[in-house]
């Protein structure tokens, strides 16, 4: 990662063999002007204002701007999510939009030789005006867009004007011209974030907007473009580092490359020449500090400094943040099939974490305080990998930067999702450009893992049915030209510029029909949910490693209230099916409950219990996953996020309030933990352990029934948990460990302690499903009381409280949420807030599972 802006240099390519063959480096994010010799890079700062073209009422706006939001702020729209306004709101896709600001440039900028206006985030067809003048036309949101500019400034009052056309309309006659039509619809004609389309998950809202402020770079003699730090050699002596320079130059002479980190420095003595050109400078980092991720070491990351001198004169300084680390995915044949799995530094890690979607319909409400919290929840459900999919966004260099600092390996998809997309050179050349803008701008960071060609287009091309409805010809076409994508230019990409950085064609490699995806391979298993089987099948269909699983929920029933009235809270209601995009979902979520849970009261107990459904079913396969280590070596569970207050197996909602899902998580991926399974009237207790070295445990196994008599209590000490497979630990006959007494009366408490007495990990394990429990009607006493971090609440109960709901209208976060309350057993919850609380006794509110029984 590069501090301030990133620029990057777009050629033209004569044909597809060029584009494959072009050898391009990275862009730089350099330093502010120094003096009149260096590179000034400004953004334009002015007030904005939009209309629908061709009409005459300008209104006020800032960029970043999204249509939508621009006209929610002037009052023009309700709020999108609001109830079912979402369908009252198709006709924005239809219209074009204009968007204008005006502002000065500086005299020390005017006289510069070298004047660029950069865009970045126009989204997506744009004709740039400056002055009345056409200077850029843009079709791809994912790309930078640069133009000269110089000979159209002026000093005062310059006028930007840019218009966006209908992203419906632009393309439908290309669309009708295919005479085809191809999976996926029409969106796969645009380059644009496809999940604007509309998904399972997310409503339609195709609109446009500016989602980077534009900036001027100006520059004289030279312009460095570019500088990727990268490693040549790591040992634990030393860290034999590069960096690659490209830069522009107007003139031919002698520089001086200087690489500096704390007080060492390499010095080295170059000629520039006229053109555009690559150089570098190499250096050594003694005794290493390598970047790990969370939960096998500290995530270090040291700063660079690049400069550039003529002469005395320093040109440019580039500070470059990035770690030092080796990343490698490792897929070898073996007597069942093929590997798959992630070296890091050397050593393998069992991957740890979600598939992650936008944060928004729109990225402009997406503030840098929302990426912060959203990746400081998953390091707190000890994640250690991100999947960023591919119907989505590149995201905001914020992100990366985050997941740098935090230790979060990404999994990055390229932007394409279940379809088949166009071929042609025009599609192939912008698809090109922007593979090699993202990874350019995407290499820096150590946290990239993965660069993944695209979302189930394989598997759907094979399974789905697609092919019935295309000719022979058609199909061999729409084969041919997926391949040249995805199996020839961004491999051959990534493997130009993507710093070594591994390439995987396409998740996942089978789709489940197919035995493979269970011996080869990544897999996305859907048996469960989609083909309505019982949770259990994941104990059976352990992949290699599962990229995508999930099972959904609804959000918190405040979420519920912020997009719907009191009389709209029903199951069934058009507001609720607006917010539930899956066309089977409520149906499917009824069938699961009647499985495992007694008919509820409410529609509020059926949020809440389902809920607790995705979590304990959840929990059953990121159990299964861990416990077949290694020969499974990750799970990346579907979907960590949402873009809006909807039903969805998020585990965290649109608000970043945490699911009972979430807490599970945190639980199932401690970093060593108990996994129980029965076999044969056997109750045996897994142990696996992702810390880097063997963890020595002492394991506890008690029974209790309901009213809490202590049916059996065995301890095994000193039990070698080792870092690289899961082994059982603990085994014992059912009829012993319960004493014989009834299954749907007893739950099994499994603890994992090390040799101080730590607590490393605790497991609640019943024998059967949550409606045949003979669950006891109790009530769990609560006490508050006020701390430094907001509200401490006590609670205990005479007899088991399952699945105990704490709830409050107060803004803040409970610690722990969705947990069983033993009988006798006191727990304290802690509800971070700054908010002060006129009542705190009477601001929290109580449940547990059997105040839901009819």
């Amino acid at each position: 990662m590069l501090h301030r802006g990133s620029f990057s240099q777009h050629v033209l390519l004569p044909s597809m063999k060029n584009i494959l063959l072009a050898t391009i480096a990275t862009l730089p994010m350099l330093a502010n002007a120094q003096n009149f010799t260096t590179p000034i890079r400004q953004t334009v700062n002015a007030p904005w204002e939009f209309r629908q073209a061709n009409t005459e009422a300008w209104k006020p706006t800032q960029v970043p701007v999204s249509v939508h939001n621009a006209l929610l702020q002037n009052g023009m729209i309700e709020d999108p999510y609001y109830r079912d306004n979402e369908e009252k709101l198709q006709w924005i896709e239809r219209e074009d939009w204009e968007f204008q600001c005006t502002f000065d440039v500086d005299s020390t900028t005017l006289q510069r030789k070298h004047i660029e206006l950069v865009f970045r985030g126009l989204d997506t067809y744009a004709q740039v005006f400056l002055n009345d003048s056409l200077i850029l036309e843009a079709d791809n949101m994912f790309r930078t867009w640069k133009t000269d500019a110089k000979k159209w400034l002026r000093p005062k009052s310059n006028k930007l004007h840019i218009y966006f056309e209908s992203p419906i309309k632009k393309v439908e006659q290309d669309w009708k011209s295919l005479g085809y039509e191809l999976p996926g619809g029409i969106r796969t004609m645009t380059r644009k974030a496809q999940f604007h389309y509309g998904w399972d998950w997310g409503p339609r809202f195709v609109g446009c907007g500016i989602l980077k402020a534009p900036e001027i770079l100006a520059w004289d003699d030279i312009l460095i473009e570019n500088v990727f730090v990268t490693t040549q050699s790591i040992s634990k002596e030393k860290a034999q580092m590069v960096a690659r320079i490209r830069y522009r130059s107007d003139f031919a002479g002698k520089v001086t490359l200087m690489a500096q980190h704390e007080k060492r420095r390499s010095i080295e003595d170059r000629d520039f020449q006229v053109g555009i050109h690559e150089d570098s400078v190499t250096w050594e980092v003694p005794d290493p500090q390598l970047w790990w991720c969370n939960g096998l070491g500290k995530p270090h990351l040291y700063d660079f400094t690049i400069t550039v001198k003529r002469g005395t004169t320093e040109i440019e300084k580039a500070i470059v943040r990035t770690g030092i680390r080796t990343v490698e995915l490792v897929t070898q044949k073996d007597e069942k099939g093929e590997s798959f799995y992630f070296k890091l530094n050397g050593v393998p890690v069992f991957a740890k974490g979600a598939n992650y979607i936008p944060q928004d319909m729109f990225q402009d409400r997406v503030t840098p305080a929302q990426y912060k919290r959203i990746l400081d929840d998953a390091v707190a459900a000890n994640m250690n990998m991100l999947r960023v999919w591919g119907g989505g966004i590149y995201e905001d260099d914020l992100f990366y930067q985050l997941c740098d600092a935090r230790g979060i390996l990404v999994w990055q998809d390229f932007m394409y999702a279940c379809a088949m997309y166009p071929g042609g050179g025009k599609f192939l050349k912008n698809a090109a450009l922007e593979a090699y803008d993202q990874i350019e701008r995407l290499r820096q960071h150590p946290c990239i893992a993965l660069w993944c060609g695209n979302n189930e287009n394989n598997e759907a091309w094979h399974n789905w049915g697609w092919q019935m409805q295309f000719t022979e010809a058609q199909r061999n076409q729409l084969w041919r030209d997926y391949q040249l994508l995805f199996n020839d230019l961004l491999p051959t990409y990534v493997a130009n510029y993507g710093g070594g950085v591994p390439y995987w064609e396409s998740s996942p490699r089978y789709g489940r029909a197919n035995p493979k995806s269970n011996t080869e391979g990544d897999s996305h298993y859907w048996g469960v949910w989609h083909d309505e089987e019982p949770f259990d099948v994941f104990n059976k269909k352990v992949p290699r490693f599962m990229s995508e699983f999930g099972f959904q929920s609804f959000p918190e029933w405040r979420t519920i209230e912020s997009f719907s009235k009191p009389e709209e809270r029903e199951l069934e209601s058009k507001v609720m099916l607006t917010h539930q995009k899956h066309p089977r979902g409520n149906a499917l979520l009824a069938e699961y409950m009647k499985r495992d849970y007694r008919p509820v009261k409410s529609f509020g107990d059926f949020v809440y219990v389902s809920q607790i459904l995705q979590a304990e079913g959840m929990r059953t396969g990121l159990e299964a996953h861990r416990r077949n280590k290694p020969w499974c070596m990750g799970t990346l569970y579907w979907q960590l996020n949402d873009v809006w207050p909807v039903a969805s197996w998020a585990s965290r909602d649109y608000y970043g309030r945490w699911k009972a899902l979430h807490y599970y998580v945190r639980d199932v991926f401690s970093p060593v933990a108990a996994l129980p399974l029965v076999e044969d009237d056997i109750l045996k207790v897994y142990g696996v352990s992702d810390l880097p070295q063997e963890t020595n445990v002492s394991v506890q196994v008690r029974a209790f029934d309901f009213d809490g008599k202590v049916l059996s209590d065995v301890t095994k000490p000193d039990v070698a948990v080792p870092t690289d497979s899961s082994r059982m630990i603990w085994q014992g006959y059912l009829k012993t460990v319960l004493d014989r007494q009834k299954l749907e009366n007893a739950v099994v408490e499994i603890t994992l302690k090390n040799a101080d007495g730590k607590l490393l990990n605790r497991r609640l394990f019943y024998l059967c499903p949550p409606k045949k429990l003979a669950l006891p009607k109790t009530s769990v006493s609560l006490k508050v009381e006020q701390v430094n971090d907001g509200y401490q609440l006590s609670l205990e109960s005479a007899k088991l409280a399952k699945n105990v709901l704490l709830g409050t209208d107060a803004d803040g976060f409970f610690s722990d949420n969705y947990f069983d309350l033993l009988p006798g057993e006191r727990k304290t919850v802690l509800f971070k807030t700054d908010r002060i609380l006129d009542d705190p006794q009477g601001a929290f509110r109580v449940k547990s599972l059997v105040d839901t029984f009819d």
